[in-house]
């Protein structure tokens, strides 16, 4: 029978040592800003305060961990892939438990098309995984190096997030430990709120508790807990921000791979005339005559600073729209090809200044195009110290040129370089601020609480993929009255009763009232 043994040297605790009768096993245990400052950040350039990192080597350690950390009342923060936005893996005190070592793929199901994992390995080892089997995770969110964890604790989505979604469509089952020890597997289509109270049995164990008065958007969003009528179990735990539970494993649903893909970034000389392009795509699109997996908008600050990478950027483009076009099974190439350069002729587009791609490649140099903005833009807050202030918007469609005009004219009005680029097919852009002083960033954060609240107002939300974290939380308060805060908090302490588990992100304890 095991047992854990806390060794306490000086007045830290170095070591857990797990027992048995046939090995010892100690976790790494680090202490000293130095060990363990990577873990300290993400990309949002917010500062992290921790004493002491944990890396359980198995889920009975980290089970441990997590029951060690609520008998002595010490908040612990979960740390995945740290490629988040907002803060929200970045301890502002206690501990943080890295799941670098859960990473390991613990089966694949070739016929269902569904693979298990745990929840510290990333995009990249799943899709490595999957397409050894000719299967693909097409939800899977921009970053490879996402943790799958933290993926699903944020729902993140991606570009190709146009035709497939966010990561809550995909996910099967997961296994959660709540902040208690306990865990809970939690099988999508099992256990259902009767409208909006949840009341059932577990392992022996009763649960009943109340959900939050809203509801959430029909839009793409990812602002505070997720909320429906009759919502299932799991949809709740998805995009929580660790801030219920520990996902330490998960079931996520696979789609056959699909090879003949074509893309390519398409430049225009004014940014209305990309807009118009963006329009007419989703108008064939709502038709079935075309069905893109990305539809990406880059404005001419954001190729101004892609152009001193990529010389195929034309120096007369003041905007571009990148897009991948899938061909299935019962498609032909050449039709679909042909229907792209057909509508970019409708359209009046020089085809002098686009770039195709139907290589391997071609292919990787062009989405390389679109995923190397916000690492230049991350670059470069680092340089200046500043901390990420950018948007996360979505608006429903029909509001989108007015947030866009919105957009335009308050940044017209401030001297600070900025650039806007981002999802533009689900009406969702990043528009970045980029700070070179403190009040430089002051001004800017002002700036981005109308640019909220203006998409608020056309029944958009705050965040549409990269959550709220503790970067965002001024802003989940434009969005929800202080009733539906109040709600969350209280739904958050009903899981989290000492309040231990990623504190910071989403709320505050004082929003329990």
């Amino acid at each position: 029978m095991q047992r854990v043994i806390y060794v306490i040297a000086t007045y830290l605790r170095k070591n857990l040592i797990f027992c048995d009768s046939s090995k010892i096993n100690i976790m790494i245990v680090k202490y000293g800003k130095k060990e363990i400052q990577s873990y300290l950040e993400d990309t949002s350039n917010l500062e992290g305060v921790a004493f002491a990192l944990y890396l359980p080597q198995t889920q009975q350690e980290l089970v441990s961990v997590i029951k060690n950390c609520v008998k002595k009342r010490e908040e612990f923060t979960v740390s995945g892939g740290r490629t988040g936005a907002t803060g929200g893996c970045i301890p502002q005190s206690g501990v943080v438990i890295a799941l670098d070592s859960l990473n390991k793929i613990i089966s694949i199901d070739q016929k269902n098309r569904v693979i298990s994992l745990q929840s510290g390995a990333t995009q990249k080892i799943l899709e490595e995984e999957a397409n050894k089997y000719n299967l693909t995770f097409n939800a899977r969110s921009t970053e490879e190096l996402a943790s799958i964890g933290g993926v699903i604790s944020t729902a993140a989505s991606g570009v190709r997030g146009f035709k497939y979604g966010s990561i809550r469509d995909y996910v099967v089952s997961i296994e959660v430990i709540l902040p208690t020890g306990t865990i809970l597997n939690i099988k999508r289509g099992q256990i259902f709120a009767k409208g909006k109270m949840f009341d059932f049995e577990y392992e022996g164990n009763k649960y009943k508790f109340e959900l939050p008065s809203y509801n959430s958007l029909s839009i793409k969003s990812q602002a505070g807990y997720f909320v429906k009528e009759n919502m299932d179990l799991i949809d709740l735990f998805i995009g929580t921000e660790g801030t219920l539970g520990v996902i330490a494993s998960c079931t996520i649903k696979l789609d056959k791979l699909i090879l003949d893909i074509f893309d390519g970034v398409i430049f225009f000389q004014k940014e209305d005339k990309a807009l118009d392009f963006v329009e007419e795509v989703k108008r064939l699109k709502s038709k079935k005559e075309l069905d893109p997996t990305i539809l990406e908008f880059f404005d001419s600050n954001s190729l101004d600073m892609l152009r001193s990478r990529y010389s195929f950027v034309p120096e007369t483009a003041g905007a571009a729209i990148y897009f991948e076009q899938e061909v299935g099974a019962n498609q032909q190439h050449s039709v679909l090809f042909d229907k792209w350069i057909d509508l970019m002729g409708q359209c009046r587009i020089d085809l002098e200044e686009v770039v195709l791609a139907d290589t391997a490649d071609t292919r990787e140099k062009v989405f390389k195009f679109r995923h190397n903005l916000p690492q230049l833009i991350n670059e470069r807050l680092r340089r200046t110290s500043q901390v990420k202030t950018a948007t996360d918007i979505a608006v429903p469609d029909n509001h989108f040129r007015e947030m866009y005009k919105f957009y335009k004219k308050k940044a017209d009005s401030a001297a600070i370089a900025r650039l806007n680029f981002g999802h533009i097919g689900e009406s969702h852009l990043h528009f970045n601020f980029l700070p070179s002083t403190d009040s430089q960033a002051q001004a800017a954060r002002a700036l981005i609480k109308e640019f909220c609240e203006k998409a608020v107002s056309l029944g958009g939300t705050v965040s549409a993929e990269h959550g709220i974290g503790k970067v965002k939380k001024p802003y989940l308060k434009i969005m929800y009255s202080d009733k539906e805060i109040k709600e969350m908090a209280a739904l958050k302490k009903y899981f989290d009763p000492n309040w231990l588990l990623g504190v910071g992100n989403i709320l505050d304890k004082e929003d329990l009232g």
